[in-house]
């Protein structure tokens, strides 16, 4: 197996690559067990990434679960410093959910933003773009909602109680993993889970054998739900998760250790409670669903012989939708409603200390038509009102209609053409938690609208699927600090792209492939790593999977790279991004030939590749040299897991 060096990605060889196989679109995959299939959708189509592929890659981070998503990249390094983008748009202009619970909190650059534990998540889903009405107010790039494990997603037929524990070694930060779940029924109606996690790692050390300081882990985080059928009709569900992340840490996490980048001590925490009740008599005029929830997160930093200091969000709201089967017509209509409080900790006399208060309340309404046996219109559009009271007693008010049509036509069993148009409103909100204390928004702020447009294809027959996607999305003035203390309207931002994706399956084989296209740009510019709170470009990315199960030998093996192309495209005072080729291998062993005992052995960059993730902040472009100050990646990591289901 080659590995070419980071920068030996030409870009007619990758041209010609991607014309040649008809590469993989990853927004328009979805993984069901450990394959993955196609499915299309009106408006974006949604990655779906499943719990199997996130155990056999023993996926500790945000990093490791998106890792086989071309249109989704992730930077900073290490857990606590890493943000999401979608097509390059950072995650804090989409809509993230656990469990349907909004993580609305925008802590500290780039900490604190979303965290969450892969052990506890069933599935993640993933929508680019502007999409759909019940996507909730303000996802002007998108939406990422992730779902946590029920207790009956793991409690076999007939069981009324069972466990499992999980031990986990990585090489490279020399770190320990230790899961424990425990889930049962007490009695027909009613099913509980707890599980509880500990990860306890060193420093990471990168592909050169450089020790990266301050990046030890010790992250706790436990999940508990439980499920109550009241009768037939009626399902509760109550879900409490939380992740503490505690250690010492640079000032600024995703920067290297220096002189005006020094550690402190560092608390990071996120607790989410969600109540969902749904009511379906099995009639077309009622499939009723509410959720009620509440997130906080917070982060504190306290110098050595200095008064703790932080910031935080908190989140309280509910969505209440009905679904109904009216003729031709699936209508789903509802309201949603959020309050976000951010807050400052021990703010002093430097400047304002009020907290800043948003409410978001909206109405929305989506029908799915079919107009023919062939042929589907989706359309729906929300109305929402955003009302923010700021740190220094301004009022920031608007309202907007946010309308979508898709049309989905199936010419034949195996060719299905979609596209459409979807529109997005984001009020002024709360801004980045830790800035309450010293930064104002400028009166003329304005609020935000998105743009998306989308049109594509898909095939699929016998063993073979593949398809395309191209989109184009604006988003209307886009926000930042202009000052240092200020923050205002800079501009808009364009995105135009193209997503492609291949799969194939034979016997007990799969093969995937992925490839995106995506170049963001602010009034004409491209975006680069210091354009933080709208998002950065990223190079075009391939990714490949290969699957293979041996049933008479009990084992899965499994391989998977992500090779990102040299971005040339850059503005004028900052440097390119060098290109990087990375592989990722995993065997899962069955002893017994059944779940009850599982050994599962993943080598993480599998040839110790030195690289820098064009998703990280690079180079710094006011010395000289640009000497590069973001987090490289990890070296080699391999991974052991023994699993024991009880």
């Amino acid at each position: 197996m080659q590995n070419p060096r980071p920068t030996a990605v030409p870009k007619p060889a990758l041209s010609v690559a991607v014309a040649t196989i008809i590469l993989a679109q990853s927004s328009a995959v979805l993984a069901d067990d450990n394959k993955i299939t196609v499915t299309g959708q009106s408006l974006t189509a949604d990655a779906v990434i499943d719990q199997e592929t996130l155990e056999n890659y023993q996926a500790t981070d945000l990093e490791d679960i998106f890792k086989q998503n071309p249109d989704v990249s992730v930077g900073g390094g290490f857990s606590t410093a890493q943000k999401i983008y979608v097509r390059g748009i950072e995650d804090t202009n989409l809509n993230v959910t656990i469990d349907g619970a909004p993580q609305a909190g925008y802590l500290f650059h780039h900490q604190g933003r979303i965290s969450v534990e892969p052990e506890l998540l069933k599935r993640v889903e993933v929508q680019a773009g502007a999409g759909l009405a019940t996507d909730g107010a303000g996802a002007l790039g998108g939406a990422i909602r992730f779902v946590t494990k029920d207790p009956e997603d793991l409690l076999r037929e007939g069981e009324q109680f069972g466990g499992q524990a999980k031990l986990g070694y990585f090489s490279n930060t020399e770190g320990v993993k230790l899961n424990t779940s425990v889930f049962g029924r007490l009695s027909d109606d009613i099913s509980v889970l707890a599980s509880v996690t500990r990860q306890d790692s060193g420093n990471i050390e990168d592909g050169d054998g450089n020790e990266l300081s301050n990046t030890e882990s010790e992250i706790n985080s436990g999940l508990f739900k439980l499920v109550g059928h009241l009768s037939d009709e009626e399902t509760l569900r109550f879900s409490y998760d939380f992740r503490h992340d505690d250690g010492t840490r640079n000032v600024r996490p995703h920067f290297i250790s220096a002189g005006w980048n020094q550690a402190n001590n560092q608390d990071s925490h996120r607790r989410t409670a969600n109540l969902q009740y749904n009511l379906n008599p099995g009639s077309d005029a009622l499939d009723l669903q509410a959720n009620v929830y509440y997130t906080r997160q917070y982060l504190t930093q306290r110098a050595t012989g200095e008064e703790r200091d932080g910031a935080g969000v908190k989140s309280i709201g509910f969505d209440l939708r009905n679904t109904q089967q009216i003729s031709n017509h699936t209508l789903t209509y509802g309201t949603d409603y959020r309050k976000d409080t951010g807050y400052y900790i021990n703010p002093g006399d430097s400047g304002p200390s009020d907290d800043e208060v948003l409410n978001v309340a909206g109405l929305y309404i989506q029908d799915q038509i079919a107009l023919t046996e062939q042929l589907t219109l989706n359309t729906g559009a929300r109305y929402d009102h955003y009302d923010l009271d700021d740190n220094i007693g301004q009022n920031f008010k608007s309202s907007a209609v946010s309308p979508n049509i898709g049309l989905h036509y199936a010419v034949n069993e195996s060719l299905e053409i979609h596209g459409g148009y979807a529109k997005a409103h984001r009020g002024v909100g709360v801004k980045e938690a830790y800035l309450l204390n010293f930064a104002t928004n400028h009166a003329n702020l304005k609020e935000q609208d998105a743009d998306n447009f989308e049109l594509g294809f898909d095939y699929s027959q016998d063993q073979v699927r593949f398809g395309a996607t191209a989109f184009v999305s604006k988003i209307e003035n886009a926000s930042a600090r202009v000052t240092r203390s200020v923050i205002n309207t800079v501009g808009d931002v364009e995105n135009k792209g193209v997503n492609l994706y291949f799969g194939y399956s034979w016997d007990n084989t799969d093969l995937h492939l992925g490839y995106s296209h995506s170049r963001p740009e602010l009034d004409g510019e491209p975006l680069d790593d210091g354009n933080m709170g709208i998002g950065t470009a990223i190079g075009d990315t391939l990714t490949a999977s290969l699957t293979h199960t041996l049933p008479a030998q009990n084992l899965e093996l499994g391989w998977s790279s992500e090779t990102v192309q040299r971005l040339t495209d850059v503005p004028s005072d900052r440097v390119e991004k060098a290109g990087y080729n990375v592989h990722d291998v995993f065997a899962k062993w069955y002893p017994q030939g059944d779940e009850d005992l599982s050994v599962t052995l993943t080598v993480k960059n599998l040839f110790d590749r030195q690289y820098l993730s064009h998703a990280s902040y690079g180079a710094d472009t006011s010395e000289p040299g640009n000497p590069i100050i973001g987090l490289y990646e990890a070296g080699r990591d391999v991974r052991l897991t023994l699993s024991v289901r009880f």
